[in-house]
């Protein structure tokens, strides 16, 4: 009864504490002397902009005479002051306005932050991608005219060439000299034999016959010999010798020109010097290496090529590295070599795989090389210096194709059988023991082009180029989900974080790298220089390799930070 009683006051109070105009609490209650209403005093400030010198009453329309001074003459109404500052629950009331205010007007300065972002990013992605198409125009034009120049200088060394060596005369007489020798040396052959087995009571009748034609022999070669030690005697001294202009843009390392890229932060313009107020109104301090690596995530650390490798026409293929190192193997398919490179990018070992249809490549948990031969069907194990350990796994018939391999944490090989060159061949995955054995093969149903699968935490991902987005299996091989509708457009390749327990996914079509969970959220995500054609987390997944298709038949691997989880 006593609460119920507590309640009808406070409703009481609250009724008579709110203003009739603004229907919130009120503001400076002013107190209209004709009829003892009160009304805040900013709303009668909005009801005086009509009539200057009366106010009627908004309760009771009665009339009050505005004072010279204004409505802030009015008197104030201290017994509603008092009471509304005594009011339970008003102080409380009050805060979560304060806190919904600061709140809102954090929010607002979110969104505006996020739409400023997104404006620099689209406008440096746009800067960037008009610079690639200058930087493009720039070097086809050096091609065309290098072309152009090595072809006309071309046409004329052999123009000279002609003008100064005639070719149909020189190989007549070459023709005609060279039988002449052949002849000459049979005839003398014959004349030894003679003199070897003839009586030399024979000798006077063969005398004068033989000495005749070694005597028209001789006289032949003599001419012969005369007319070659002067034909083509005329001078035809050829070289070449680089223009200034060639020596120096060799010199500069044939650069098309130099880029201008400025990332200096302006710490007046950057907001860095606003974290102590966002402390304040959020209750927190910002972690600056996190901020450093949000930054920094997908900056590239070194780039391994034909430059850097000194290893002409090198053209990785696919790659692979060793988890807890910043170790990795390239594969070069073309040359058929496996190339392993250290954390600094410098190759340690290297060594050529002679026969097959190479593929892909993987690291073992006892760190073998395994490389995928798809033309015999088998996988390959060599250790770190080349040396071949076994032929391991083949494919259980005919309508399964080695195509791609990862490696899980518990040492089993899951590899990928995907159609190329359209060969009747079923897309699906293949799971062995790290002894061999066929362990479960799945996807046949509902793949269509997958590539390199990988294992995490209970389930099998595989990124399908065709469908163009991620499928997601259970252990036992059902299909369960689906990654990256919205994203992927053509995912080539996937590595899996085993440390943060996500997923890394590149996509060739529109040469990006997307970090997700394992329940599909998109966490992360940067563009790669190039289309990446295959990924892989070295490093305890601190670091992302990327296999990039730089479209000039050189393809080049880069490592980059992965630190977003």
């Amino acid at each position: 009864m006593a609460t119920s009683v507590q309640n009808d006051v406070i409703e009481a109070v609250e009724n008579e504490i709110s203003c009739p105009i603004c229907l919130d609490e009120f503001d400076e209650p002013k107190c209209l002397p004709s009829c003892a209403h009160n009304v805040c005093q900013l709303c009668l400030e909005g009801m005086v902009k009509k009539r200057k010198d009366r106010i009627e009453c908004p309760v009771c329309r009665v009339e009050s005479v505005i004072p010279k001074e204004g409505v802030a003459a009015f008197p104030k109404n201290h017994l509603l002051v008092r009471l509304i500052e005594r009011t339970p629950g008003r102080k409380e009331k009050q805060s979560i306005k304060e806190a919904l205010k600061s709140c809102s007007t954090k929010l607002e300065s979110a969104k505006a932050a996020f739409k400023e972002m997104e404006d620099r990013f689209e406008k440096a992605r746009s800067e960037v991608d008009e610079t690639r198409k200058k930087i493009a125009s720039s070097a086809e034009r050096i091609i065309s005219m290098v072309r152009l120049q090595e072809q006309k200088m071309m046409d004329e060394i052999e123009r000279k060439f002609r003008e100064n060596r005639n070719e149909g005369t020189f190989e007549e007489h070459k023709s005609t000299a060279f039988e002449l020798c052949e002849n000459a040396s049979g005839c003398i052959q014959t004349v030894e034999d003679i003199l070897q087995n003839t009586e030399l009571a024979d000798l006077k009748d063969l005398k004068e016959a033989v000495v005749e034609e070694l005597d028209d022999f001789t006289k032949t070669l003599e001419t012969r010999t005369f007319w070659a030690n002067f034909e083509f005697k005329d001078p035809f001294d050829v070289s070449f010798t680089s223009t200034d202009s060639v020596k120096k843009f060799i010199e500069d390392e044939c650069s098309l020109g130099k880029l201008v890229i400025n990332t200096e932060s302006d710490t007046s313009q950057s907001g860095f010097e606003q974290w102590p107020s966002a402390q304040s109104a959020w209750g927190f301090e910002p972690d600056t290496q996190l901020l450093a690596n949000f930054f920094s995530s997908g900056s590239v650390l070194l780039t391994v090529d034909s430059s850097s490798t000194r290893i002409r026409n090198f053209n990785p293929f696919s790659v692979a590295a060793w988890r807890r190192s910043a170790h990795f193997a390239a594969l070069d398919e073309e040359k058929k070599r496996v190339h392993i490179f250290d954390e600094r990018g410098e190759i340690t070992y290297t060594f050529r795989i002679m026969y097959g249809d190479l593929w892909d490549i993987a690291v073992s948990n006892d760190n073998e090389v395994v490389v995928v031969n798809r033309e015999s069907n088998r996988l390959l194990h060599y250790d770190v210096s080349g040396n071949f350990k076994k032929k391991f796994v083949a494919a259980p018939n005919d309508n399964v194709k080695f195509t791609s391999l990862s490696v899980d944490i518990h040492g089993r090989l899951i590899t990928t059988s995907n159609p190329h060159y359209g060969e009747d061949v079923k897309p699906c995955i293949l799971v062995y023991s790290s002894c061999g054995r066929l362990l479960l093969s799945f996807g046949e149903d509902v793949l269509q082009s997958p590539e390199k699968a990988v294992f995490l935490n209970g389930k099998f991902f595989v990124p399908d180029r065709e469908r163009g987005h991620v499928l997601v299996f259970n252990k036992s091989g059902d299909h369960v989900a689906e990654i990256g509708y919205y994203d992927l457009e053509s995912p080539s390749s996937i590595a899996a974080d085993h440390i943060h327990g996500n997923v890394a996914v590149s996509d060739s079509r529109n040469s990006m790298i997307y970090t997700y969970s394992q329940d599909g959220d998109l966490l992360d995500s940067f563009h790669s220089e190039f289309p990446p054609k295959q990924i892989a987390l070295a490093n305890n997944c601190k670091n992302l390799l990327i296999c990039s298709d730089t479209g000039d038949g050189r393809n080049k691997i880069q490592m980059v930070t992965y630190t977003l989880s």
